[in-house]
């Protein structure tokens, strides 16, 4: 494409995505800020980022668990945003949206939030918050960020039997009807690129579901209770992509799915451990969404997992978030040059904790130009940070970030 072709080149928000995705001809990088439960921005810091910005709105809380918001229009339109979500009835902790709205204050720093009517955790004596939801509890610390899981439905679970004997909900009339009516709304307001989250994945839903510690162990020492588990998720997932079809069609662009395996160092488990145990559900996963669907799937998975993304690849993973730049064997240029021909890269902007959090706004500008560039290259690239911004991120960072993102990232 010569120069002019490119100035002439004008896209759609939803046009841009694809476009990356499909290595094709796009004006610039795609830019996601909210886009996702796992590429947005904590309460606190995004109210610094308002007040620096002199945007007043109330900041609503998308998600009780995490408490990251909603990004509002303003946002949107001052960043050039591409990607918007589409959440489910319920969040993470089975609170309903669709309540509507009473003030909180995070327990952090006292922000002053919007939060769904129905949430109502209890405040224990120590600071401490508690809220329970079908055989979960969840604990947010004394000055904490988010809610922890802390007690799980099959904690107890030694069985293939235990594993049979529990009922995963699949998709009631009224989050069918939520997902139709909010899908075709989008769809209808904007022009943007839609995302939407179905709460499914594998070690990450399978962890919590088990207790961490005891899937952990059983992924080595009970890999028949494992086997059980992930089978029983994927049957779910299956059926909730089916029912998404029928009531949101081509409403929608893409879904997301969890499942972390890397910590800061390495990954969490041996490359043949996953590969036994992880992969052979994300294939099948994949393969069923590609059969019923033409929705994008983005994987979602922290950390240093370079040494599974050729399995991620062979299983059919195309498109990987978050890009945690900042972990081992992670490096943008690495990444870039292995994978670039099988991946979009969804995210590694910026380290978020060794760059972002603590840097200059100069040295953010300088990482970001230089990984936006590297990224780039020949398409495959979703210009935002690995992961939510954190309270306590400078908002002249997440500025200078969004930024580059906007000067840097056309072509």
């Amino acid at each position: 494409m010569n120069n002019v072709e490119k100035r002439c080149l004008k896209m759609t928000s939803r046009e841009r995505v694809i476009a990356t995705i499909e290595r094709k001809n796009l004006d610039r990088v795609p830019i996601d800020l909210g886009g996702t439960a796992v590429s947005t921005i904590l309460a606190e810091a995004y109210d610094k980022l308002l007040k620096k910005l002199n945007i007043k709105k109330d900041i609503r809380i998308a998600d009780t668990s995490q408490l990251f918001v909603y990004v509002d229009d303003e946002i949107v339109d001052l960043y050039n945003l591409d990607v918007i979500p589409l959440y489910p009835l319920k969040d993470f902790m089975g609170v309903r949206r669709d309540g509507g709205w009473k003030d909180w204050t995070t327990p952090h720093d006292g922000t002053p939030v919007k939060v769904f009517k129905d949430f109502n955790p209890r405040k224990m004596d120590d600071g401490s918050y508690i809220w329970e939801n079908d055989g979960y509890v969840y604990r947010l610390p004394p000055g904490g960020f988010y809610f922890d899981c802390i007690k799980s439905p099959l904690e107890n679970a030694t069985t293939v039997k235990d594993i049979e004997r529990y009922e995963i909900p699949i998709m009631d009339e009224e989050e069918k009807e939520w997902y139709g009516k909010m899908a075709k709304k989008l769809r209808e307001k904007t022009d943007k690129f839609i995302v939407a989250d179905i709460v499914g994945g594998w070690t990450d839903i399978a962890g919590p579901m088990m207790g961490n510690v005891n899937f952990y162990m059983a992924m080595v020492a009970n890999k028949p209770l494992i086997h059980a588990l992930m089978e029983k998720l994927n049957e779910v997932w299956k059926k909730r992509v089916d029912i998404l079809r029928q009531v949101a069609g081509d409403n929608i662009d893409a879904i997301i799915m969890y499942s972390d395996l890397g910590t800061e160092r390495g990954g969490m488990y041996s490359t043949e451990t996953v590969k036994e145990m992880v992969i052979p559900y994300i294939r099948e996963f994949y393969d069923h969404v590609r059969k019923v669907s033409n929705y994008y799937i983005i994987l979602h998975s922290c950390g240093s997992i370079y040494q599974y993304i050729p399995d991620l690849i062979d299983a059919g993973v195309n498109i990987l978030n978050p890009v945690q730049v900042g972990a081992a064997n992670m490096e943008p240029e690495k990444l870039k040059r292995e994978f670039g021909k099988h991946i979009t890269f969804w995210g590694g902007a910026v380290d978020p904790q060794h760059v972002l959090a603590v840097k200059s706004p100069e040295e953010v500008r300088e990482y970001a130009i230089h990984s936006t560039k590297v990224f780039k290259e020949g398409g495959g690239f979703v210009f935002t940070q690995p992961h939510n911004i954190q309270p306590g991120v400078p908002p002249e960072n997440v500025m200078a970030l969004y930024e580059v993102g906007n000067k840097y990232g056309k072509y």
